[in-house]
């Protein structure tokens, strides 16, 4: 089960052994500082609230709420926390031996969600839980570094997604800033990712707005507007179709 403890650095820290990870969701102070140090096992880190600038041997990159962090085993970095401090859910594991990388990623941040509310309210089926959410987490950051040979242009892309996903902007835009026409756009992107380029933001923005129901009581109408909706009625329709049930019964559950 999951136990409390308080390891370098942090205020606390939960931590539960699950398969071959050890998932934990730790929580640092605000404006700490840790000196240069590395981890002996490769891990994924998502910022649940707060940020980190962290900085490693080639770059140094800001984390936001809703960053997705990746390090191999023993990749020297050190670390600023902001002045809120930061809450960061890590899975480590020997055999997270991915690349350095920090992006923002909402669908990330979603199973990190589910695996902070796993460790809060443990039971008897909490370590199979947390170790399928490890898996799904590991298989998304996997997905996020690995485009095709000859296409890394459309993971870039979908970068800029990610970033502006609240925001309004036409696929032509997104197409011009990377330099390809709009049709090859639309066309790679879903031959590369399963989706359209109008469904990757949809379910962006339906994963935010899930997040904020669990976390905030924004009414619902505010919410949908600040989600990129046009109205409360566009928003609750795309909600019960990626999640079965409306926000307020969705918020309702999570509560």
């Amino acid at each position: 089960m999951s136990a409390l403890a308080v390891s370098s650095g942090t205020s606390r820290c939960a931590s539960l052994d699950a398969g071959d990870f050890k998932v934990s969701e730790v929580t640092f102070p605000p404006s700490r500082s840790l000196p240069w140090h590395a981890h002996p096992l490769g891990c994924i880190a998502v910022v649940l609230n707060g940020a980190v600038d962290k900085r490693f041997a080639r770059f140094e990159a800001g984390a936001s709420t809703g960053t997705l962090i990746t390090m191999p085993p023993s990749e020297r970095h050190r670390d600023r926390f902001g002045r809120a401090g930061a809450a960061i859910v890590v899975v480590e594991s020997p055999d997270l031996n991915g690349q350095v990388s920090c992006t923002p990623d909402a669908e990330a941040a979603f199973v990190a969600m589910r695996i902070r509310r796993e460790l809060a309210h443990p039971d008897s089926f909490t370590p199979l839980a947390v170790e399928g959410l490890a898996l799904e987490l590991t298989a998304i950051a996997g997905r996020s570094r690995s485009p095709r040979r000859g296409e890394k242009w459309v993971e870039r892309a979908r970068n800029l997604v990610r970033e502006r996903y609240r925001e309004c902007f036409t696929p032509a835009e997104i197409a011009a800033e990377i330099g390809v026409h709009q049709a090859h756009l639309a066309r790679v992107f879903r031959a590369r990712y399963g989706e359209s380029l109008g469904e990757f933001v949809r379910r962006l923005r339906l994963q935010w707005a899930a997040r904020e129901l669990a976390a905030a009581d924004v009414p619902l109408a505010a919410l949908a507007v600040e989600a990129g909706f046009c109205d409360q009625s566009h928003f609750t329709k795309a909600f019960r179709r990626q999640y079965g049930v409306t926000p307020a019964r969705f918020r309702a559950m999570h509560r």
